[in-house]
């Protein structure tokens, strides 16, 4: 649509998104002169003619100089993909080479007569560059000049605020109005974004503004106004309006779109369920580099649904949207290395993985690194270290941590190498509170501290009803023990121990505690996906299932020694040099796709 529909197209508005764009003064001036509101205006009473004046009337009419060499290589090393009369398919953000092009466009640029096209193209360099002031100035330039890229580009520095260029949320929407006046429908996108990160959410302020973006073909507009029927949010909830909505997003290359299009297919939502095609869904997504769909990638590939079962893809998949932060993928990849599933076992990397995921609040996570340091598995030894991560997770609620930090102070662990202590009362009130959330092992051990008198008063009838309970467990150890207990208690003489202490609790971990997949947990954590992530019972089902979240693994505390029952299971073959682990810089705050749905920052 040429530039004259667009600005006609632009009277039409609906007044609700009128008396939302800021007005400012109608003449252009200097960037570092330009003052405009701070705070998102929610009243604004302006006629369609003032603001149309307000945002000014700009175009995409700035054709490439096609008889300049300098320029053309400029163009060719950094236009935008979306630019109607780009040379070749355009560069996106990301991949902007600075190197090559800053010299290129910076000559382009500030050639005479200057010209806006490649004021926009230097500023979007530099913005690569991350020399957001200097950007400003350029596309500013070409903002003033007219040209839509630039006040798009300019919006962006706007609404992110960066460097040398303070948040102005009021400037930014103003941007984002005149650019998609000029035909770049991802500029509307943007201008509902701003309502969408208020908190709350303004969603009915949105909804014009996406449903123009979708008037243009916003890939990301239609996705956006998809998941607003979804889940009914500013409107009336439509799940056949949402799925047509994320089926355009999709074939219109939003990688955001295939995504929750695929999740329409897994839940059944406007459609017949069907996991199979959710999964092709996911993987077309995932590879466009949706975080959350490399993690459902990851699903798919390990079940084997809609696609052949893979455990090597699974893990590339999920090592992936792991260094993308998603903490659940972490436990995942942390999962698989510790037992050699889809990679060859290497317990030092199990362990980076789960501390990147306990330091951002797993608890699953915690009590595994806990595990491994009292083991001195994969990481130097450290009682310490140990109860300091399990009386974390503890204090979260986590029973297995609960009952693993009873065991540490039950026995004493370490503290012949000063790291740890004795305290039979802290021990019986931790099995007592991990026993409370049905851990067997807790109460099994609690029993036991009841008829040696240890830390609470002796109480014989106490532990025979916990020994029973015991009995009854659906752990085959743990019934086994509570039935020998009971039994046994009549000779009233206590000689039961949770662990026999030990020097160094290491050699003492794998009498007391059981290996984390011991009953089927890996095939528990990868049976799910497509939701959050939840503490639940541990399961042995294969299935891809995905509703109900990964279900972490438990570790299990025994007062006898025990076997993993995957010990000595014939793994299959995997990578030859465990030294090649995808895992990038896990520990870097480098993509944020959790949290705020609508935490996307468009390209520039």
């Amino acid at each position: 649509m040429n530039c004259t529909c667009r600005s006609v197209l632009a009277l039409f508005l609906s007044y609700s998104l009128l008396s939302m764009v800021c007005v400012a003064q109608s003449s252009a001036r200097p960037f570092a002169e330009s003052k405009y509101p701070t705070a998102l205006p929610h009243a604004a009473q302006q006629s369609v003619q003032d603001v149309v004046a307000a945002a000014g009337r700009a175009s995409l009419d700035f054709p490439p100089d096609r008889n300049d060499s300098v320029a053309l290589q400029c163009d060719q090393l950094a236009d935008h993909p979306s630019d109607p009369q780009r040379v070749g398919d355009g560069v996106v953000f990301e991949k902007i080479q600075v190197d090559q092009a800053l010299a290129a466009c910076q000559q382009a640029a500030e050639r005479q007569p200057q010209r806006p096209r490649y004021q926009y193209l230097y500023g979007r360099v530099l913005n690569v560059a991350e020399r957001y002031a200097d950007a400003a100035v350029e596309y500013a330039a070409a903002d003033q000049a007219g040209y839509g890229l630039g006040s798009f580009g300019l919006g962006m520095l706007y609404q992110d605020g960066a460097s040398g260029v303070p948040q102005d949320l009021g400037q930014a929407q103003r941007l984002f109005f005149r650019a998609g006046n000029a035909g770049i429908a991802d500029a509307f996108t943007s201008g509902a974004e701003l309502y969408l990160d208020e908190n709350p959410p303004e969603y009915e302020k949105s909804i014009p503004w996406l449903e123009h973006a979708v008037q243009g073909g916003s890939a990301d507009g239609f996705d956006e106004l998809g998941l607003l029927y979804e889940m009914g949010y500013g409107m009336n909830k439509d799940v056949d309006k949402a799925f047509n909505l994320f089926n355009e997003a999709a074939k219109r290359g939003s990688v955001e779109g295939s995504y929750r299009l695929g999740l329409t297919y897994f839940y059944g939502l406007g459609v017949s369920s069907d996991r199979s095609a959710a999964c092709q869904w996911f993987i077309r997504s995932a590879a466009g580099g949706y975080p959350e769909a490399e993690r459902e990638a990851g699903f798919c590939y390990y079940n084997g649904t809609g696609v052949t079962q893979n455990h090597q893809e699974a893990f590339n998949w999920f090592s992936l949207a792991g260094q993308a932060r998603l903490v659940d993928a972490r436990v995942i990849v942390a999962d698989m290395l510790d037992r050699g599933d889809g990679h060859n076992q290497d317990s030092k990397y199990a362990v980076m993985w789960y501390q990147a995921a306990a330091e951002q609040g797993d608890v699953y996570a915690m009590t595994e690194l806990g595990a491994h340091l009292r083991r001195g598995d994969g990481v130097d030894w450290s009682e310490a270290q140990a109860m300091q991560w399990f009386a974390k997770a503890a204090q979260m609620g986590y029973a297995p941590a609960q009952t693993s930090l009873a065991i540490g102070y039950e026995n004493g662990l370490g503290q012949s190498a000063g790291q740890g202590r004795q305290d039979y009362q802290l021990a019986a009130a931790w099995f007592d509170k991990a026993g409370q959330q049905g851990d067997d092992y807790a109460e099994l051990n609690l029993g036991v501290m009841y008829e040696n008198g240890w830390g609470v008063s002796q109480d014989i009838e106490r532990a025979k009803q916990l020994y029973a309970r015991a009995a009854g467990s659906s752990n085959p150890t743990v019934a086994n023990l509570g039935k020998q207990y009971f039994a046994d208690i009549t000779d009233r003489n206590p000689r039961r121990v949770a662990a026999t202490s030990s020097k160094d609790s290491s050699n003492l971990w794998s009498v007391i505690i059981v290996g984390t997949l011991a009953v089927g947990v890996l095939a528990a954590l990868t049976s799910g996906g497509s939701s959050n992530s939840s503490s639940t019972s541990t399961t042995t089902s294969s299935n891809y299932t995905g509703s109900t979240g990964y279900t972490p693994g438990v570790i299990f505390s025994s007062p006898a020694p025990s076997t993993s029952t995957a010990q000595g299971k014939p793994w299959e073959t995997h990578y030859t040099n465990s030294n090649l682990i995808p895992m990038g810089n896990i520990g870097a705050q480098n993509v944020v796709s959790t949290g705020n749905r609508w935490d996307r920052r468009w390209e520039r």
